[in-house]
Parts: C-alpha cells; structure tokens; sequence
C-alpha cells in the first residue's frame, strides 16, 4: 500500500522544520502567511491528508462528538441534529450518528463502540428502559463529556436539555379555555413511557391552572399504532360528556387521529379540535390539520447540547457542574 503524505515530507521539501509545517496548516498566528501559504499550496498539491489518530495522540482530542438517537426518521430527531451539526461545525468538529431504534441493548452496544473511539462528546436521547448509566459514567471517567437530550434517566446525574412540557401543555390548555373549551381530553402515550408520565402530569397542572377539573374518563392512552389511537378515539366520543378538544401525545399522532375521524366520524371532524406536542413542518400542506401544534424547539435543543458539550471539551478543569436546562415551548397554529 502507497504510505501517504506525512508534514514531515512536507518540512523535507520546503526546508522547515517539521513543527512549523504543523502550525501553517493549523493557522498558527506566529507563521507568516507567506509561509503558510507556501505550505497549503504544496500540501494540495500532493494531496496531504491529516493524520487524525496522530493529532488525538498530541492533543489527546479526536475532534469528534456522538449522537445517539432512537430514531433516525423522526423529524423532531432531524431538526436536533441539525442543531448540534451547526455549533459543532462553527468549532470544526465532525459529528458521527448512531440510531439505537429505541433499542437498550443495541444503545449499550453502540456506547462501547464510543468507549473504544475515544469521542470527546456524546449527545444521547436514551432508547426506552435504557440500561447504559454506568457505560455512561465510563464515558465520563474516561473524559468524555455527556449531554442527555429529550429524555432523562433515573436520579439524573448528566447534563441535560429537554423542552418544558409543563410550559407547553399550560399554552395548550389556556388556549383552547380562551375558545370556549371546558372538555379537554388527553390521548396520552404509553403509560411505560417516562414522557408519557410527565405530559399526563403536565395536563392535569394546566387544567388546575386553569379552573378546570380533571376527569380520567377523558384521558386514553394508545400504544401508537393508528389502530389503537383509533380505539381511544372512539371511546372518548363514547362518554357521557363529549370533549370538543384533546392535547395528544405527539403531533404525528394527530394525522392518526384526524385520519381516523374523517373515515369513521365525519360529523366531528370540525367540532374536535386538537392540539399536539411537536410541531411538523408538513402540517402546512393539510387541509385537514390540528388547530395547533407545540413547538419544543428541537433545533435550539440540539444548539444547546452542542454548546454544553464544546464548554466542557474546552474548559481544562476537573470540576464538572451539571446543566439541566427545559427550553420553553412555543404554542403555533397550524
């Protein structure tokens, strides 16, 4: 195999030491721009490419931040992405993507793949029933900085950024008040889910704030699948009372739910309106739409993991303070 182009190579041909070649092509302010641009021309010219595990072992960084995500099509996860892409390119850092497909052993996995590459970031939304705190707290004793997105752990001892989902349920419901409504349902989750939990606790908090009482019979839960939300919306037109609203567990769910009326309950396609937790750019394109959306801010999440991981990559300090930041949301209509 050809042996590639070393700045040692380059030092031979331009008569310079070695170290002055590396400061050229790293910018140095104490090389003459002469000088480096002597130096870049020539390594273009032989096609030099740095030697990225010699530059980890120098400056023991390897330039790279890890995200692992549970799902690689979930537009809130791409718009996240997005975020981080954006603060780790303004500090000239690659970012590689895992997806755990909200799978627990395959994010453990993953995790000891980071472990063995020495990544100076991770940015993680852990997969459902995670099992990887203590890989976690490895990659930590090893240097690596740790930032949870979305989703926290159990007595919680990471960086974390996340949106308030007690500020965006309490916009939900004081707007749909100022419409007249006084039946709000909740189509909720699985009750497994941690997120779940805490957007059920968020809604009887904004009924409370707002002098509305809350009735379980109007809250159904759905495993996600179009049938099952399906079956929970029929049961609500079923009660007694007939909520005329429903904040529901994610947006994508309420296509389910808009889908399901138009082919089974026409009638209530209009008298039912809906407002779900994230906000999906296609909505836009609808007729037939949620009244709102409530926008987690999915790219300043990503914005701000990025920003907490490069102050902890860059602060020379043992002492590690632990950020646990809730973004607010914003309520927009659809």
């Amino acid at each position: 195999m050809k042996k590639g182009i070393t700045i040692i190579d380059i030092a031979k041909k331009l008569n310079m030491a070695p170290s002055t070649v590396s400061k050229a092509l790293n910018g140095h302010n104490s090389i003459s721009q002469i000088t480096k641009e002597r130096v870049k021309s020539l390594a273009v010219e032989w096609n030099y490419i740095p030697n990225e595990a010699a530059r980890f072992f120098k400056h023991n960084k390897s330039q790279t931040i890890a995200v692992v995500i549970p799902d690689l099509l979930d537009q809130f996860y791409v718009l996240v992405i997005k975020g981080i892409e954006k603060i780790a390119s303004k500090n000239n850092y690659n970012v590689i993507i895992s997806e755990s497909n909200d799978d627990p052993g395959k994010e453990v996995e993953i995790i000891d793949n980071l472990i063995s590459k020495r990544v100076d970031g991770v940015i993680i939304s852990v997969a459902r029933n995670s099992k990887s705190v203590e890989k976690l707290k490895r990659l930590e004793q090893l240097g690596t900085c740790v930032t949870l997105i979305c989703r926290s752990l159990p007595n919680n001892i990471f960086n974390i950024v996340a949106s308030d989902s007690e500020d965006g349920a309490l916009k939900a419901i004081t707007f749909l008040k100022k419409r007249g409504h006084r039946r709000i349902a909740h189509l909720m989750g699985p009750k497994g889910f941690q997120a779940s939990k805490q957007r059920l606790h968020a809604y009887k908090k904004a009924l409370l704030a707002n002098n509305i009482a809350y009735d379980e019979t109007i809250v159904k839960e759905t495993n996600l699948s179009a049938k099952d939300t399906g079956e929970a919306i029929t049961a609500l037109l079923k009660t007694k009372d007939v909520p005329t609203a429903i904040l529901v567990f994610k947006s994508y769910l309420s296509l389910d739910v808009i889908n399901f009326l138009k082919k089974k309950y026409p009638d209530k396609l209009k008298k039912l309106e809906i407002i779900g937790f994230g906000k999906l750019p296609l909505f836009e394109f609808l007729d037939n739409k949620p009244l709102a959306s409530i926008d987690e801010k999915p790219g300043l999440i990503g914005e701000k993991a990025a920003e907490i991981s490069f102050k902890n990559i860059n602060e020379d300090t043992e002492t590690k303070t632990v950020e646990q930041i809730r973004l607010k949301c914003t309520l927009a209509k659809n």
